[in-house]
């Protein structure tokens, strides 16, 4: 039986900081170590289903591409930890929702639980104010803990069936 998603939306309002990360915008040149961190991420975790590192490189690709919208690199950030990603937020314009729409937001396991995902979270609902949008969205599947508290904690609500 697959896991059932829940989508989520947002009415957005700027949002301060409580922890300071360095981090940058999203480049093309990213695609392969998004891929290490989506692999690295998802490991073991309940949207796990068995997927390979080959799979990771397609799904990075897949959202480079635009199969998710297009993505909106300068409302996408990355925290850089050494030669490694430590946490992404990838963020697209979404027709279906049409609002933009949280793909991904990953962080490497050694770095979980330090505020990471929030901060890029927090960074990306800025730009897309700065850029004129009211609402954002996504999609979490039940059961993933530590992301339905987390976007619980900053005010993301269920949508409800039109």
């Amino acid at each position: 039986m697959a896991a059932k998603r829940i989508p989520m939306s947002l009415q957005l309002s700027h949002q301060t900081f409580d922890h300071e990360w360095s981090c940058r915008i999203v480049q093309a040149s990213d695609a392969h170590d998004l891929a290490i961190l989506l692999y690295a991420a998802f490991r073991g975790m309940i949207d796990d289903e068995g997927e390979t590192f080959a799979d990771a490189v397609r799904e990075i690709e897949k959202t480079s591409a635009g199969d998710y919208g297009r993505l909106l690199l300068d409302c996408s950030f990355v925290i850089q930890s050494g030669e490694f990603i430590a946490s992404a937020c990838l963020i697209s314009w979404f027709e279906p929702h049409n609002a933009p729409l949280v793909i991904f937001t990953m962080t490497r396991p050694e770095h979980k639980s330090q505020g990471m995902a929030r901060f890029l979270l927090r960074g990306s609902i800025n730009a897309l104010i700065d850029q004129g949008y009211t609402q954002l969205t996504l999609i979490v599947t039940d059961g993933n803990e530590p992301a339905q508290k987390l976007y619980a904690s900053m005010g993301f609500q269920e949508m409800t069936a039109a």
